[in-house]
């Protein structure tokens, strides 16, 4: 299984074609409580219900793995670990990561920043 993070989310709901490859050779497709999370904000933030609503709906077809104690161990290393190193990128990517990690799973994304994650096996689309 993978785990797909929020702008896979985004741009397979917006019909990217790189976004629907992806789902075609990755079956099947997870994403995370935390991509959810964003995904929907961004949906509400539109301030249009039907979006809103189709967006909740989308969701459904993900099973959404949590943020859990396992998780927070591995965040607090990532999340430790990147600013002694002069590197960074936010809290939301490094709980993202997080998941991916505690379950030994790749992330599909197109964000490379991703990359800067020791262990994190990235899909790029």
């Amino acid at each position: 299984m993978t785990i797909v993070d929020t702008c896979f989310l985004i741009d397979l709901m917006k019909g990217d074609p790189d976004a629907e490859t992806v789902t075609q050779l990755h079956d099947p497709l997870k994403t995370t409580s935390i991509s959810s999370a964003e995904f929907l904000y961004g949906a509400k933030k539109s301030g249009k219900k039907k979006v809103y609503d189709v967006s909740e709906k989308f969701l459904h077809f993900f099973p959404v793995l949590p943020f859990d104690a396992e998780s927070a161990v591995i965040y607090a290393d990532i999340a430790s670990a990147l600013p002694g190193s002069g590197r960074h990128i936010s809290t939301f990517d490094e709980l993202i990561a997080a998941i991916a990690l505690r379950h030994d799973e790749p992330l599909v994304t197109r964000d490379r920043h991703f990359s800067i994650i020791e262990g994190l096996d990235i899909v790029s689309y």
